[in-house]
């Protein structure tokens, strides 16, 4: 033990200087704005990195559960396509507007008061910031920060990301937000209590931005709530997509987000 102490006290002189070195580092990062985004950016790269390998060898023992969730998502994605296939062509014009980047899922959070996911695919695939994100089942998310090779998307499940939504039977408008309650549920808002609002009605995307195209599904009413003195229905949707088992992803680029954005500004 004296010979540890003896030897820590010759090396004063290097700790104080490897001490200030890291005091200067971390003072450089935490008041330079500049600094601090590329850490954070190089940070999470590696820090995704580091999970993607994590994942591929996990991902080798479940590959049975994921091939039964694939056969799952392509009987949707069928299905979805007979469905397509009898609207009008007005319709299905709008399809050539949107690109669709798949993805993978590497990290994924749904039990916190806000939730984020890493995808692996990132400014190179063509993401970024404030795309939307969906699965075979619905929406997901949009993208809050890309790297070269990575993207970290606002879960549906986090309170600031807010959904333009309608009531698909009766194409009334509202919005659809997570309020920090179970993982399968989000707060559907704005109904007016005039409207027949009723359990089992389909909740989905209503187009009114370029966040998603119009008519992805996010989920089904599943309770109600309107007392004598409220506006709007008290209503809650039981989320489409399943975040405890999600493993594929689907980015939309909005080919025509520059035009329209330019004539919003105007």
């Amino acid at each position: 033990m004296q010979r540890l102490l003896d030897f820590l006290y010759q090396q004063r002189e290097i700790a104080v200087f490897i001490g200030l070195e890291i005091l200067s580092a971390w003072l450089l990062i935490n008041f330079n704005n500049r600094y601090n985004a590329s850490f954070l950016n190089s940070s999470n790269e590696a820090a995704a990195s580091i999970t993607q390998t994590s994942n591929s060898i996990s991902n080798y023992f479940q590959l049975s559960e994921v091939n039964q969730q694939l056969m799952l998502e392509n009987e949707r994605l069928q299905q979805e396509l007979r469905m397509l296939r009898t609207e009008p062509s007005s319709y299905l014009d709008t399809v050539d507007q949107y690109q669709v980047v798949g993805a993978r899922v590497i990290n994924n959070t749904f039990e916190r008061s806000a939730n984020f996911i890493t995808i692996s695919a990132g400014r190179n695939d063509s993401i970024d910031v404030g795309m939307g994100v969906i699965s075979s089942f619905g929406v997901v998310g949009q993208v809050k920060s890309v790297t070269n090779n990575f993207a970290t998307i606002y879960s549906i499940l986090h309170p600031k990301l807010l959904v333009s939504s309608k009531v698909k039977r009766t194409e009334t408008k509202g919005t659809v937000q997570w309020e920090q309650e179970e993982y399968s549920r989000a707060s559907l808002k704005y109904i007016p209590r005039h409207i027949k609002l009723k359990v089992g009605d389909t909740i989905v995307t209503s187009g009114f931005n370029s966040v998603f195209p119009e008519n992805i599904t996010i989920g089904v009413v599943d309770e109600l709530n309107l007392e004598e003195h409220m506006t709007f229905y008290e209503a809650k949707v039981k989320l489409a997509t399943d975040f405890t088992s999600l493993y594929q992803v689907f980015v939309i680029k909005d080919l025509l987000k520059q035009e329209k954005d330019s004539l919003a500004i105007q």
